[in-house]
């Protein structure tokens, strides 16, 4: 089973799908291909050599080939391995794959085997059925590639960062992503899954300011950015950037950046203010 489609350079697409269940010692290459291609075993082992080094995967394990990459693989002779292949690439493919355990190596080893197959068998299933509809999706296709790709972990260098760290950098990703919708810090705290009292130290310690100081100042910082570079109203820049009210954000801009959002647009106009200077300004 092997289904082709064609697509130009996109940040992700997904060119075929395909499944096998290999005769005994069944093999392929040396061989190279013109894009990725990811096998995940479903069942039974097989060994995979790439530089010179070969690896053994069972069930529940996934290897990745990338473009122009000489590889060899092959199933057990006793317990020949039956896998799932998806041939992709795209302009945001080296990204996402550093959101995973190929980040650094070519394979993927999951603890929880039987766990991964049941996720590979489903994928496989919808996938299926995804290539059966004449008015498909390509966007479909993606999202159970991501969805694959989601269930491989992280980075393990990644995961060996002090955890300060990675809260702390969870916390302002999610500022960053949410900051124009009406978040709480106990929301922020909640979605990392640590305390509020916790998150409010390391913000002191690692910022020198409270989550709620550096969330004011990602908003305004936003609000100052779209003031230069926009003709919005100063109501719908405050609306767009978190604040309840005009009100409320004139007086919190006022206080930031020691201007109102209408004198900030004037003089940012001539070219004698920005955002970044009036924050420091005033020593925040």
């Amino acid at each position: 089973m092997n289904q082709h489609t064609n697509h130009s350079m996109k940040p992700l697409a997904v060119y075929f799908y395909g499944r096998e269940k290999c005769s005994s010692g069944h093999s392929y290459g040396p061989g190279i291909r013109p894009h990725y291609l990811i096998h995940t075993i479903l069942k039974g082992k097989g060994i995979f050599r790439l530089d010179g080094r070969e690896y053994t995967l069972t069930a529940g394990d996934a290897f990745l080939i990338r473009p122009l990459e000489t590889t060899y693989y092959e199933a057990d002779v006793l317990d020949p391995w039956e896998y799932m292949w998806i041939g992709f690439d795209g302009t945001e493919v080296t990204s996402i794959l550093s959101e995973t355990y190929f980040d650094s190596s070519p394979v993927c080893y999951i603890k929880d085997a039987k766990w991964m197959s049941g996720i590979y068998e489903q994928i496989s299933t919808r996938m299926r059925e995804y290539y059966t509809q004449p008015d498909r999706n390509a966007l479909t296709a993606c999202g159970l590639l991501l969805e694959l790709l989601g269930g491989m972990g992280s980075h393990p260098v990644k995961n060996q960062k002090d955890p300060t760290q990675i809260y702390l950098e969870m916390a302002r990703e999610y500022m960053k992503n949410n900051y124009s919708y009406d978040i709480h810090i106990s929301e922020i705290a909640t979605f990392i899954g640590i305390d509020r009292t916790y998150l409010y130290r390391i913000f002191k310690e690692q910022e020198q300011i409270s989550p709620k100081g550096y969330l004011q100042q990602l908003r305004i910082r936003a609000a100052g950015n779209m003031l230069r570079s926009t003709e919005h109203s100063v109501t719908e820049i405050a609306y767009s950037c978190g604040f309840k009210d005009t009100s409320a954000f004139c007086n919190q801009f006022r206080q930031m950046t020691g201007m109102t959002p209408k004198e900030f647009r004037r003089f940012s106009a001539l070219e004698e203010a920005d955002i970044d200077s009036a924050l420091r300004s005033r020593d925040l």
